[in-house]
């Protein structure tokens, strides 16, 4: 890779206009495009919920925006007031509002993730069909960069640098959907399992309080000493996650940013993909799902009984056994085919293991 000042300075932009875990898995691509090419002039593009997490990072400038309204704006003063860009390399984001940016933005290159801007994006990179979650930021970032290595671990090191973990376990269990959320009963004896295996260590459940999801858990109240921790913004979620020794969590936004907080993890998997998540080299990260889905994804999306990740939290700590019925499940749920002893057997996997071991 150059060294500062041996290449003429660039100017790039980059965009992330997704969700919080997206956002942060597809973050690894600017942060390893501006480690190999410090003397370039970097620009992230990013929802203003989000920027917190990246204005401390070296190297790089961050733009955030709140709205559509604020997002053209602070783009048409950068028109007016400063040079083109050298590339505008859009890593995440999709409808009309990116086909309109880049229309105002002005930059020699334009890159998007595939070819339905063409008229606007006229490069794009071809991606895998069996990719993982963070590839296609990579790959449109080589694009215009054919020297960047893929990211090999998922880090925000201004927000590692602010850990200082204190004896406490942390519990992740809502995502944004029934079928990733853990119940309540799963989430006490989940409780109670690792309370048996960290004596004196505190356990905190972290949600935040307005999610639908975490209105059962809530009501339900918890177990013994453990203590629900509600992150209300971003920063208290951040301060959360730094007190961590460890997170058990389930595969939601929150497990991505603690992975590039630094935080160890064990990451339980009902019925999404093990394989997508989880960088080759990211370091303390465990994924935990049912041996007999493999790497498959389950499409029943409006699953409100997720037993393929209740099983597995069990399994692995030895808590109690959950009472079930795959009959009682959704008709295409993957654990129709199986029965017994199939759905009483764990994988448990470190990032580092490949796409081939989880079957893909």
């Amino acid at each position: 890779m150059s060294e500062a000042g041996s290449k003429p300075r660039k100017r790039v932009l980059f965009v992330l206009r997704g969700k919080l875990g997206d956002t942060v898995a597809s973050f690894a691509a600017v942060r390893a495009y501006a480690d190999a090419y410090p003397a370039d002039d970097v620009t992230l593009l990013v929802r203003a919920n989000y920027a917190p997490l990246f204005r401390r990072e070296r190297g790089i400038r961050v733009a955030d925006f709140s709205s559509r309204a604020v997002m053209f704006g602070k783009l048409a003063m950068m028109r007016l007031l400063e040079p083109p860009f050298d590339a505008l390399l859009v890593l995440l984001g999709y409808g009309p509002p990116i086909l309109r940016l880049g229309r105002m933005v002005r930059a020699a290159r334009k890159v998007y993730l595939d070819g339905r801007f063409s008229e606007v994006y006229p490069e794009w990179p071809e991606i895998p069909s069996a990719h993982v979650h963070s590839e296609p930021a990579w790959r449109v970032a080589r694009v215009y960069a054919p020297e960047l290595a893929p990211p090999r671990i998922s880090r925000i090191p201004s927000l590692a640098a602010r850990r200082a973990p204190s004896r406490v376990i942390g519990i992740a269990p809502v995502s944004d959907e029934p079928r990733r959320t853990m119940s309540p009963p799963v989430v006490h004896a989940l409780i109670s399992a690792l309370a048996r295996r960290h004596p004196g260590y505190a356990i905190h459940v972290l949600v935040n309080a307005d999610d639908s999801d975490a209105k059962p858990l809530l009501a339900a109240g918890l177990p013994g000493a453990a203590k629900f921790r509600n992150f209300a913004t971003l920063d208290a979620l951040v301060a959360e996650l730094g007190a961590l020794e460890h997170l058990h969590s389930t595969d939601t936004g929150v497990y991505h940013l603690a992975t590039a907080m630094g935080v160890p993890l064990t990451t339980y998997y009902g019925p999404t993909q093990p394989w997508k998540n989880g960088f080759p080299a990211q370091p303390h990260l465990t994924r935990v799902r049912l041996a007999a889905l493999g790497g498959e994804h389950c499409e029943e999306k409006g699953c409100r009984r997720p037993v393929c990740l209740e099983i597995p939290v069990a399994v692995f700590n030895e808590s109690r056994p959950i009472e079930y019925a795959v009959a009682e499940t959704p008709s295409g749920c993957l654990l129709r085919r199986h029965d017994g002893k199939d759905l009483e057997q764990v994988k448990v996997d470190s990032a580092q293991d490949t796409l081939a071991s989880w079957g893909q």
